[in-house]
């Protein structure tokens, strides 16, 4: 660390740079020379003359005689100076041109980012922010070390308890708004199911099995229908009859009450069709009317099979065998009716899309008569579905709103529970914002304790070092404190997913991400928090390791390699590589003992490369110099 960097109470934030250091030192052999006045450079400030003042003290002017005589002595001076500086400039051009080699050796190597941050307390607890009322007690003072469970502030929560009540009055609103939703749902849903029968009712089909009987008009002509007519709801098309057997009613006098009983035997005469059938008393009814000759009636159902002779609104009479009277006759004739006939109605308006007969066809029970097609039923039932659906979301929306309610209820509670706040750690007063009789509205912590034994950093990792930092890389740090610095050290805990924008005045606006490094204890010291710290993290090391000056490593097509010497045994003769490559033709300047060795490597610093295989320790590697050599050559070796 320079001076200047030591002389700053505060660190200046550094941008995260990746920085390496390597603790091995490599032996040269290069050309002599350096920098005149580096230590004047270095110092940064001009230093005052010591004899300054007497410098500028008025002299006495020199003779003739003595000013020629210092100017034969200043001319000799820049000869000799002359003569000096050619013969030096020879000799630096014949050291120019020693080889440069170095020996690779073993040893440390390590890559690092570094940056700032700050210190900060790992546990650290804001109470009594959302508090809504008066402070009756303030039981500590800024400093004070406190237990968990004691007691710090005591607020009297009127404002909370008025909210609370607000709070309980709104759930029971939205409680009822969910069964008024439930109900919506219900209507809905039976809208549904409405519309669902009369889209199923648009198939016509036959209510038993029978014979469907046309509508006739007036003039006794059937109705006919075709595809694409419409129809309307409630519309007759047709009536269907079971025909099989038929029926017939006949009134008898009262007199034979108690002789006609249901299965007796009668013989049922059809004048038109001049023929007679057997048939069956089905039915004695209590009912009773008077004849035009004053006659007491009582009618009687008999039925009878159909020789296939027999339709409805014959004329028809019959005579009953009866046990007790022999044969009875009705008072009066009557007319033939279908054992069972029922109109066939349009039950849902459309329009006629299949048709199968209407003209004394036979269906069975259930089968289909015709079909109808209606847009506005299919409308009605997609709009149905469609109010299912929000009144549903409807139900969704009041649960939630009953919920919320109910949370803010529970949060409210515990506010009126935690008005008189205790501490949840140990730990030490660090804020303190409440005093006696103090109105609070719930924006700011009333106190805030942290535990000031477990100290972390907060630090900010550049997005462009963030891949190269893992949970567990350790870390130096410096922290500066109106004494000076403090070394810490520590191991990375945690880093951020997601960066935050910095805009202070030494990372720039550049993405950072949030890290935080743990600090290791120090006996017999303590750590303030909020205090400013320069970081270094290590993000790769290697112990032990085989390493050559970087300059060393070039490129083939082949992949990295150096320019090697090989070693020789105890007897002198050289031990070869395990593997050499061709030196490319046309390259120069290489000494021929030198062979070209491809090797592997591993981390770099910014002097030196680890090699992984290929030489050996104690192996001298020739150092190429610039990157650019090969590549202005054209050659196909890069020399980096």
């Amino acid at each position: 660390m320079s001076e200047e960097k030591k002389q700053q109470n505060m660190p200046v934030q550094k941008g995260g740079a990746h920085v390496a250091k390597s603790g091995s030192n490599v032996s040269t052999v290069s050309a002599q020379g350096g920098s005149a006045g580096a230590d004047s450079e270095a110092s940064g400030m001009p230093k005052r003359n010591k004899y300054a003042d007497k410098m500028n003290q008025k002299k006495s002017r020199l003779n003739k005689g003595m000013r020629i005589g210092i100017g034969v002595a200043v001319v000799v001076l820049l000869i000799a100076l002359g003569i000096f500086l050619v013969l030096k400039s020879r000799n630096a051009g014949t050291e120019e041109t020693v080889t440069q080699t170095a020996t690779a050796s073993r040893g440390m190597l390590e890559t690092y980012i570094e940056g700032s941050g700050s210190t900060a307390a790992k546990k650290r607890e804001e109470l009594g922010r959302d508090l809504k009322g008066t402070v009756s007690e303030v039981l500590v003072e800024v400093g004070d070390e406190v237990k968990k469970g004691d007691k710090l502030v005591v607020v009297n929560p009127t404002e909370t308890r008025k909210e609370l009540e607000t709070a309980e009055d709104e759930l029971a609103d939205a409680r009822r708004g969910v069964t008024d939703a439930q109900a919506e749902v219900t209507k809905a849903q039976n809208a549904v199911s409405t519309a669902q029968k009369r889209i199923g009712k648009l198939a016509i089909t036959a209510p038993f099995t029978g014979k469907i009987i046309p509508v006739t008009d007036s003039e006794g002509k059937s109705t006919t229908y075709h595809v694409g007519q419409q129809l309307s709801e409630g519309e007759i098309v047709g009536y269907m009859v079971d025909d099989s057997k038929m029926k017939l009613s006949l009134y008898f006098s009262a007199a034979y009450a108690n002789d006609i009983k249901s299965g007796q035997t009668a013989t049922v005469s059809v004048p038109s069709a001049m023929s007679s059938v057997s048939g069956t008393v089905s039915a004695v009814e209590s009912a009773q009317k008077v004849s035009a000759e004053g006659v007491k009636l009582f009618r009687v159902v008999i039925s009878m099979d159909n020789p296939g002779t027999l339709t409805k609104d014959m004329m028809a009479t019959a005579t009953i065998s009866t046990s007790s009277a022999g044969e009875v006759y009705p008072a009066e004739s009557g007319t033939l009716e279908y054992s069972r006939e029922e109109a066939v109605t349009v039950q849902t308006g459309g329009e006629i899309k299949t048709l199968n007969g209407l003209d004394y066809y036979s269906y069975s029970s259930g089968a289909t008569i015709m079909t109808l097609t209606s847009d506005s039923a299919q409308d009605e039932l997609k709009n149905a579905q469609n109010t299912v659906v929000t009144a549903r979301n409807g139900v969704t929306n009041a649960q939630k709103q009953v919920q919320a309610k109910q949370e803010r209820i529970t949060e409210l509670k515990k506010l009126i529970a935690d008005s008189t706040i205790k501490s949840p750690i140990d730990g030490v007063v660090v804020s303190l914002n409440a005093y006696t009789e103090q109105d609070v509205g719930g924006t700011e912590p009333l106190v805030v304790v942290a535990d000031l034994n477990d100290i972390i950093v907060n630090a900010d990792i550049m997005s462009t070092d963030v891949s190269a930092v893992q949970p567990g890389q350790p870390a130096v740090m410096t922290m500066y404190t109106n004494d000076g610095t403090l070394t810490l050290t520590g191991t990375v805990e945690s880093i951020a997913l997601e960066p935050t924008q910095n805009n202070n005045g030494g990372q720039g606006s550049m993405a950072t991400f949030p890290a935080v490094i743990a600090i290791d204890p120090i006996e017999g010291q303590s750590i303030s928090i909020g205090m400013g710290v320069e970081y270094q993290i290590t993000t790769a090391s290697s112990s032990d390791c085989l390493m050559v000056p970087s300059s060393a490593i070039v490129y083939a097509e082949e992949g990295a390699a150096v320019f090697a010497k090989p070693l020789v045994d105890e007897n002198g003769e050289e031990i070869p590589f395990s593997e050499t490559l061709p030196i490319p033709e046309g390259t120069e300047g290489i000494p021929p003992e030198f062979q070209l060795v491809p090797v592997e490597t591993g981390i770099s610093d910014s002097s030196n490369t680890e090699i992984l295989w290929g030489i050996e320790e104690g192996t001298t590697v020739y150092l190429s110099g610039p990157q650019d050599l090969y590549a202005e050559m054209g050659m196909g070796v890069a020399v980096g």
